[in-house]
């Protein structure tokens, strides 16, 4: 079998993304020996310069990791410079080059491995001009820095003076003429890790989603004690003079009230108002307050936690408790979205260093995140709009600090607006909307129903609920809703109406009983909460409008699905806490191999045949390779990982993770590639290794939704209620996906979507996570593939500014 084995997987595809030439990599993988790499790589004698500074964000290990890897697959040095700029200026041992040993444990863990100090010396010349000399002494003119605003216009600084410190350096004798002539100029790549998301030009930066969840798991526990005491809870947030932490905890965790640094309450006696809004919503026993650490009023006076307490008690007789969270959430390993964005941005930013040519002075950039893409950005500009934010709140000027947060951010902040209080009715006409739950049950369906719910009746409409998804309204299993009915659902896994996979075609006379059943209930507008199955049920309907004019209303599907396959959106609801539950399980693998050695583990993942869940959790992961329909399975690629997995171990690793999603080929089975890499790792005069293999199954399922999946259920339901009601008031009734394409929300009609989709394998043809496939195995593999078509045609090219996940 080893005999036949060609001598590589799957060529290279990823870096059409960052490098428009292909490297050539070493006829037999050498994991761990940085020392093996080819002289002939197109980047072959370059070297590279990353550290951490300023506070430490999850998230940016698996930054560090992916610039060395792909440095290192590439053929060119990387150094790790530790303690940020303290270690660039101390030079010496706190330069030391990176090898594949270095990163190849790290992207689970929290903190930074570089470790992170604020300097005082290189605020100085004197700082600059060692660590300019530092930096020559080992060849380095291109320097990636991880880190907030202060430390990314550190390196602008250093950059701007680059000529006049080797000129002075000259003049002292210290360097040559010649070292100055071949090193003229520094270029800087930034990427922004804070866990304050307040970064101007980006939607999200490292660490803040990590941050994010440690936020709302700690909530959501208060709020159990909170229930069973009656009491109010006050949880303090941090953020500085940024709300993006409390305003999003607020929404996963439906909080009563929230204080913003950018949206200060609105009137002068603010205690009133927000005493007034407890009241009427002390149906429950309990209230929950998120203040941001840097809230203020309108005329900028501090807003303090011990000063809402003493107003609640006083005021309101609550038995108050304040929760301060501090630095528990910057801790902790990093969520699955900030290990997958840090790898990426850390992928672009060294192929935007390496393809410099060096007579080419580059401009200091930022890498990050912008509308679900990788983008780059002006360093200058970017931290001057930063820094901008915070003039603006100082001056008052509280709308423009908002917008220049971002659209997202205010978007986020009417969305919280809209679920939090009931009003009076805003339409004129009062019309009936029914939702319903179809498909298998996702995380974050019960807070979508909320969301649909509160936006309509916010608007003065009725919301009936049907309950056991198509199945339910054929049978009439309708009843109104009431605002208080869907109190805390946002925090619950599964599906409170029930749901079932079956489409209306399944159901006995099921076009007839459904159009009677909204014929009775007088229902003007569906909402669809669901997957595969909801659009294929919308479909359905919308081909039998023809004989049943009930269905010409409008229907919208909103996608709720851990398989990621709907088409029409870039993401569903579920699919990040069931990321979050596979990469979690992962982890947990590796730990145990620890003990054990030498182990390999197959871990099946759900999602039918589309391969999201495989390749995202096997990136995520830190895996050695994902195996999904849409590439293909192929015995050349088992034997190649075979082949992996003995370099790997002879190299002195102790486990190896193979992700599997479960329908990527019929033949090529889990218990197969078990069996198969067990004997082949038994084999004498080899590297030997024990094979495991995990089927997570419904655990993939069954959790409380990740703040992502929630904000963004809350996202996209109310906007397809505000869609529905527009329709209704214009006399249209299209059936429609409303989904994140690209960041924004869109509506895109099921007839448009049909020659996009694959029916027999349900899934949408354009699967944008492809093209991280190959990622994956450079990072963990590190040698050449051989090409295989991709199931509908060419595989896709990856766009340098291709899809991440929404925010």
């Amino acid at each position: 079998l080893m005999a036949a084995a060609p001598a590589g997987r799957r060529q290279t595809n990823w870096d059409s993304e960052f490098s428009s030439v292909k490297t050539k990599a070493p006829e037999k993988f050498n994991r761990g020996r940085s020392d093996s790499l080819c002289s002939d790589w197109q980047y072959a004698g370059k070297a590279l310069g990353v550290l951490t500074s300023g506070g430490d964000a999850p998230g940016m290990n698996a930054a560090i990791r992916a610039c060395a890897g792909v440095a290192l697959a590439h053929g060119a040095a990387i150094y790790g410079i530790y303690d940020g700029y303290e270690g660039l200026v101390a030079g010496g041992d706190s330069i030391r080059q990176l090898s594949w040993e270095d990163i190849s444990q790290i992207i689970d863990r929290g903190g930074t491995t570089l470790g992170s100090a604020r300097s005082q010396s290189f605020r100085t010349r004197e700082g600059r001009l060692k660590a300019a000399k530092n930096l020559l002494s080992r060849g380095l003119t291109s320097l990636i820095v991880i880190g907030g605003d202060g430390s990314l216009t550190g390196a602008d600084v250093f950059k701007h003076e680059w000529t006049s410190l080797l000129t002075e350096l000259v003049s002292k004798g210290e360097i040559s003429q010649e070292e100055m002539d071949n090193h003229r100029f520094l270029n800087i790549i930034g990427m922004v890790g804070s866990i304050d998301n307040d970064f101007s030009g980006v939607s999200m930066t490292i660490g803040c989603d990590t941050a994010l969840q440690r936020i709302i798991q700690a909530v959501d526990a208060l709020v159990t004690t909170a229930e069973s005491h009656e009491r109010t809870f006050i949880v303090e947030v941090m953020g500085r003079n940024c709300g993006w932490l409390a305003l999003t905890a607020s929404i996963a965790s439906g909080a009563d009230w929230v204080f913003l640094p950018e949206h200060p309450p609105d009137v002068e006696d603010w205690e009133t108002q927000m005493c007034d809004s407890l009241k009427r919503r002390r149906y429950l026993n309990y209230s929950l307050v998120i203040i941001a650490e840097g809230a203020t009023d309108r005329v900028r006076r501090p807003i303090t936690s011990a000063q809402l307490k003493k107003v609640l008690e006083t005021r309101l007789g609550h038995d108050t408790r304040v929760t301060r969270l501090g630095h528990v959430q910057r801790g902790g390993k990093p969520s699955a979205y900030d290990r997958i964005m840090s790898t990426r941005c850390g992928a672009e930013a060294v192929m935007t260093l390496l393809k410099a040519p060096p007579t080419t002075e580059l401009k200091s950039k930022v890498v990050g995140v912008k509308h679900n893409k990788v983008i780059q950005i002006a360093l200058d500009q970017s931290v001057m709009q930063t820094r901008l934010v915070g003039e603006k709140l100082d001056k008052r000027m509280y709308a423009d600090a908002a917008e220049l947060r971002g659209s997202e951010f205010e978007e986020i902040y009417q969305v919280y607006r809209k679920l939090r209080q009931r009003k009076a009715r805003q339409d004129p006409s009062v019309f009936n909307i029914g939702v319903l739950n179809v498909g298998a049950p996702a995380a974050g369906m019960n807070g979508a129903v909320l969301a649909v719910l509160r936006t309509a009746v916010a608007r003065g409409h009725r919301v009936h609920f049907v309950h056991e998804g198509f199945e339910g309204l054929a049978e009439q299993k309708v009843v109104a809703a009431e605002w208080k009915d869907v109190e805390g659902w946002t925090r619950l896994g599964g599906s409170q109406l029930g749901t079932r996979r079956t489409t209306p075609s399944k159901i006995r006379h099921g076009f007839k009983r459904i159009a009677g059943t909204i014929l009775k209930f007088k229902l003007h507008a569906l909402i669809v909460i669901g997957g595969f199955e909801g659009f294929v049920s919308l479909k359905q309907l919308w081909d039998a409008r023809k004989d049943f004019p009930e269905f010409n209303i409008p229907m919208c599907l909103v996608p709720a699905t851990i398989s990621n396959n709907v088409p029409g959106s870039e993401y569903s609801i579920g699919s990040d806490t069931a990321l979050n539950v596979v990469v979690e399980c992962i982890d947990r693998l590796k730990e145990s191999s620890k003990s054990s050695g030498r182990r390999v583990f197959i871990v099946e993942t759900m999602g039918g045949r589309c391969g999201y869940l495989a390749a995202l959790s096997a990136l995520a992961g830190g895996c050695d390779d994902a195996l999904t329909f849409e590439e293909g399975v192929h015995l050349e690629d088992l034997q190649n990982d075979i082949r992996h997995f003995r370099e790997k171990f002879e190299c002195g690793h102790q486990n190896g993770v193979v992700v599997r999603s479960e329908g990527c080929s019929s033949n090529y089975t889990t218990d197969f590639i078990q069996a198969l890499f067990d004997e082949e790792g038994e084999r004498a005069n080899m590297p030997q290794f024990s094979v495991r293999n995990n089927i997570l199954g419904y655990l993939q399922q069954g959790s409380s939704p990740t703040p992502l999946d929630r904000v963004d259920a809350a996202r996209i339901s109310s906007h397809a209620v505000v869609w529905a009601l527009e329709q209704l008031q214009t006399d249209q009734h299209d059936i429609v996906v409303t989904g994140i394409v690209q960041q924004s929300l869109k509506e895109s009609r099921i007839e448009d979507l049909i020659p996009h989709t694959d029916f027999d394998n349900r899934m949408a043809k354009d699967g944008w996570f492809l093209t991280l496939l190959d990622l994956i195995r450079t990072l963990e593999m590190n040698f050449q593939r051989t090409k295989h078509r991709y199931r509908y045609g060419p595989k896709p090219e990856v766009d340098p500014a291709g899809p991440l996940r929404p925010t």
